[in-house]
C-alpha cells in the first residue's frame, strides 16, 4: 500500500505517493497561495492530499514543512515563510482526511530520503542543505538523526553570515537565507537587471517570463558578464555558510538540494573550490560536497517515510 508524502513549501505544495521501495508515483505541484493567509495554505494542502488520495489506497500521509516543528504533537511552531504558527496540523488534517498524518520539517524530511534512497545511504555523518525559498538542514552524526531539543535542530539558513546585513522574516539581520536562499538569488538578480540594462538576463525574462532562480545560471553559461557576477557573488555566499558548517561539524559529506542543486557541477565546482580555499583544517579529509540524487523527491519520500522510526 502507498504512503502520501507532500512537501510543503512558501512557493509550492509538491506531492506523490510513495511506494515501499521508496519510488514516486504520481508527482504533483500546486501554489501554496501564501498570500491568501492561514486559511487559504490549510485548504490548499488538503485540495493537494485529496487530489493524490484519489489515485490510490493510502494507509499514511506525511508532511514535510519548513521551520519548528514538534513532530511529536504534530504541531507546526514558527515558519518563517508561511502564515502558520503553534498550529495542530496533523490533528486537523487527520480529522479532515480520516487518515494517520505525521509531521516533520522539510529539511529532516529530504535528509531521510536521501538517506533511505539517495545521497547519504553510505555515510553516517553527513549534513543534508536544502536550498529553496529560504534554506534548512538536516544532520545525521555517528548514524543517528540529530533533532536537537524540541527537534529544532538544523535550522543553517538563520546563522548570521553579514553583520548588519539584509533583515530576515525571523527578525535577525544578516541571516544565510537573506544571501544564500532561491528568493535571495532572485532578489540580487533583480538588482543586477536594474543597475545592467545591457545585460541579456532581460531578454531571457522576455522570453520565459518572471526573473527565478535559473534566470542568472542561465545567461552566465551563456557568457553574460553581469550574470556571471551575480552568480560568482551568489556562489560565494553559498559557500560561506557550507565552511561555517564543515569547521562546525566536521562531517564527511554534505549534501546540497532543493531546485538549485539542479545546476550541478556548474555549482558544486565552485562550491568545492570555496570549501576547500576556505577551509580551517586543511590537512584534514576533505569534506565531500554532493549534489542530492533524488532532487525534489528527496522531500516527498522522506515525508512519506515519517512515522517508520527512520
Amino acid at each position: 500500500m502507498m504512503r502520501l508524502g507532500v512537501d510543503l513549501g512558501g512557493t509550492a505544495i509538491k506531492s506523490g505517493l510513495v511506494d515501499e521501495n521508496g519510488e514516486v508515483k504520481f508527482h504533483e505541484t500546486l501554489p501554496t497561495h501564501t498570500d491568501g493567509g492561514a486559511d487559504a495554505v490549510l485548504d490548499a494542502l488538503i485540495d493537494a492530499c485529496r487530489r493524490q488520495l484519489a489515485r490510490a489506497d493510502v494507509h499514511a500521509v506525511g508532511i514535510g514543512m519548513p521551520g519548528t516543528v514538534d513532530a511529536e504533537h504534530g504541531v507546526l511552531v514558527r515558519a518563517s515563510n508561511l502564515p502558520l504558527s503553534d498550529f495542530p496540523l496533523t490533528q486537523v488534517l487527520s480529522k479532515r482526511l480520516g487518515l494517520p498524518v505525521y509531521l516533520e520539517n522539510d529539511a529532516n524530511c529530504a535528509l531521510y530520503g536521501e538517506i533511505f534512497a539517495g545521497a547519504g545511504r553510505d555515510s553516517d555523518n553527513f549534513l543534508m542543505v536544502t536550498v529553496g525559498t529560504g534554506i534548512g538542514g538536516g544532520i545525521r552524526l555517528g548514524g543517528k538523526i540529530h533533532l536537537g531539543m524540541e527537534n529544532r535542530a538544523g535550522e543553517f539558513g538563520h546563522m548570521i553570515v553579514v553583520m548588519d546585513g539584509r533583515p530576515c522574516r525571523c527578525g535577525r539581520i544578516g541571516c544565510w537565507e537573506q544571501y544564500a536562499s532561491v528568493n535571495a538569488l532572485v532578489a540580487q538578480t533583480k538588482e543586477a537587471m536594474q543597475a545592467h540594462p545591457e545585460s541579456s538576463m532581460h531578454a531571457w525574462c522576455q522570453r520565459n517570463g518572471e526573473v527565478n532562480g535559473r534566470t542568472a545560471f542561465d545567461e552566465a553559461k551563456r557568457g553574460d558578464e553581469t550574470a556571471k557576477a551575480v552568480v560568482e557573488q551568489y556562489i560565494e555566499y553559498v559557500g560561506c555558510g557550507l565552511v561555517n558548517m564543515v569547521h562546525i561539524f566536521q562531517c564527511e559529506v554534505i549534501v546540497i538540494g532543493g531546485g538549485i542543486s539542479k545546476e550541478g557541477d556548474y555549482l558544486l565546482k565552485p562550491l568545492i573550490h570555496i570549501v576547500e580555499r576556505d577551509r580551517y583544517t586543511k590537512n584534514c579529509v576533505q569534506t565531500e560536497i554532493r549534489q542530492a540524487q533524488l532532487g525534489n523527491d528527496a522531500g516527498i519520500i522522506g515525508a512519506a517515510m515519517t512515522g517508520k522510526g527512520l
